[in-house]
């Protein structure tokens, strides 16, 4: 009976046009519609999603808790097999939310399903497993990570670090943390947005005395605002190249 209420998440694909070596067909989603205010989390969640996770902390500095929450679609549909694993893989999509305290409640100010990527890969870990959602000083920060069993060896985490600056949420921070596994090898990319200065430290986990620290730059036009920010397991910030060693 709870799965005919479940409103359609994954749209049916008809054809597996999109059926790769592996057999696996991803869903197509169809794209969810959030009310504007709400009393809870819960109360922002369409038919077919639930509340993954939630928070709450001062964004807007008006001295009342904001919302912050990872809303997660239930849609059985959006589960699938591969004929390269035995389990089947919830390609279900998250929503990332945002919503401002109020008398009454909570205002929507960001639904973003672009920045927590969905598991279209069996190999790939779920991007939240070792993730992060936190408030700390009025800052919104999301990690996210990745983590291959087959196929390659690079791991890494994105840390990504938001700021209100009254009309939107800019990014300010971004960390990288990449590790080789089958050499060693590690780069820490530390990036500070409001003063467009990038650390880069590159060196082995086996000689901590390796390291070796690149400042430099970013160059080109400031990140995209949260509001309409795309994947944050792929976002690469753009640096001036031949940056002076410390």
């Amino acid at each position: 009976m709870m799965v005919a209420l479940l409103a359609a998440i994954c749209l049916a694909t008809g054809t597996p046009d999109n059926r790769d070596e592996g057999g696996l067909i991803i869903p197509p989603l169809a794209e969810p519609t959030l009310p504007v205010t709400a009393p809870s989390a819960a109360g922002f969640a369409p038919a077919g999603w639930r509340v993954e996770r939630e928070i709450r902390g001062d964004l807007n500095k008006d001295g009342r808790p904001d919302l912050v929450a990872v809303l997660k679609g239930a849609d059985p549909g959006c589960v699938v097999r591969t004929e390269l694993s035995s389990e089947p893989m919830d390609t279900n999509p998250r929503l990332l939310l945002v919503a401002f305290g109020t008398p009454q409640g909570f205002t929507r100010q960001v639904a973003n399903t672009a920045i927590i990527p969905r598991q279209e890969d069996p190999f790939v870990d779920d991007p939240l497993d070792n993730g992060e959602l936190s408030i700390r000083a009025g800052i919104l920060r999301l990690k996210l990570g990745h983590w291959r069993s087959a196929g390659g060896w690079g791991t890494y985490t994105n840390a990504l670090a938001f700021r209100w600056d009254g009309s939107a949420f800019r990014l300010i921070g971004f960390d990288k943390d990449h590790l080789q596994r089958n050499s060693g090898e590690t780069e820490k990319l530390s990036v500070n947005f409001l003063t467009r200065r990038a650390r880069i430290a590159t060196g082995s986990i086996a000689d901590d005395a390796a390291e070796k620290v690149v400042w430099t730059t970013v160059t080109g036009v400031s990140p995209p605002p949260l509001e309409t920010f795309g994947d944050g397991l792929s976002f690469e910030p753009k640096l001036r190249t031949g940056a002076a060693a410390n």
